[in-house]
């Protein structure tokens, strides 16, 4: 296991989506549990605390939504009376399932599928989209195929999208998590946590007209080397 500071080390994608598929058959306190890693009332708070910064930014009304690593398609509940179609993708089939067992709306879809290889003809929902949502996904993502993602979003985006993109962050330099036990997840987890400035380098090839940034989850993270952003991208 290791902790790589300032490296540009590849993660193992499998691993990572053997995780998730491991998180989804779990019994744990809450499915907000599954996929906000923390105790049901911290992860209720975190979930609360994102929709709102969310809807502070951004206008769903009447639009097309993606969101690209949906998981248990927690974002729903928020979104399903105020926009016209919603389209939830991951590519951890056991998450899919379990969002597609919970939820049940005529405007809302859900869809085996990855980030780095999104086919348009294939969506159950066709697109452009107005609004893509990715919360905690790019973390997951090697740098190779990150640029993937952002083709895709140019790709399957409205020339007018907006973006709601949060990310965990590094607070100083780039640290990567490679098959590192962690006690509180009783897993090896890798995970890439990037500057906000490599973020932000990244986003450019979506060819923004205004981006904008704000800590998020402050009084409920409390980590040294790491804090949350989210960003608003149109």
């Amino acid at each position: 296991m290791a902790r790589l500071y300032g490296e540009h080390e590849d993660i193992n994608s499998n691993k990572v989506k053997g995780f998730f598929s491991d998180r989804a058959n779990r019994e744990l306190e809450s499915d907000l549990s599954i996929v906000l890693f923390q105790d049901k009332e911290t992860s209720e708070k975190r979930h609360i605390e994102e929709k709102n910064a969310f809807h502070e930014h951004i206008d769903c009304s009447g639009k097309k939504i993606l969101e690209i690593g949906c998981g248990i398609g927690r974002w729903v509940e928020t979104l399903h009376d105020k926009c016209e179609s919603y389209m939830g993708i991951d590519y951890t089939e056991d998450m899919i399932d379990i969002a597609n067992e919970t939820i049940d709306y005529d405007n809302c879809k859900f869809q085996v599928m990855s980030a780095t290889d999104i086919c348009e003809n294939e969506l159950l929902i066709e697109p452009p989209f107005d609004i893509i949502i990715i919360s905690g996904v790019l973390m997951y993502i090697n740098d190779d195929d990150l640029i993937k993602v952002m083709e895709n979003i140019n790709r399957v985006g409205s020339e007018n999208k907006k973006l709601f993109i949060m990310e965990p962050i590094s607070r100083e330099t780039r640290l990567t998590l490679k098959d590192f036990y962690s006690e509180g997840l009783d897993a090896d987890y890798n995970a890439i946590y990037r500057t906000e400035d490599e973020y932000v380098e990244c986003f450019k090839n979506l060819n923004y007209n205004k981006l904008f940034s704000d800590y998020i989850f402050e009084d409920i993270s409390h980590h040294s080397e790491t804090t949350n952003k989210f960003f608003i991208i149109e």
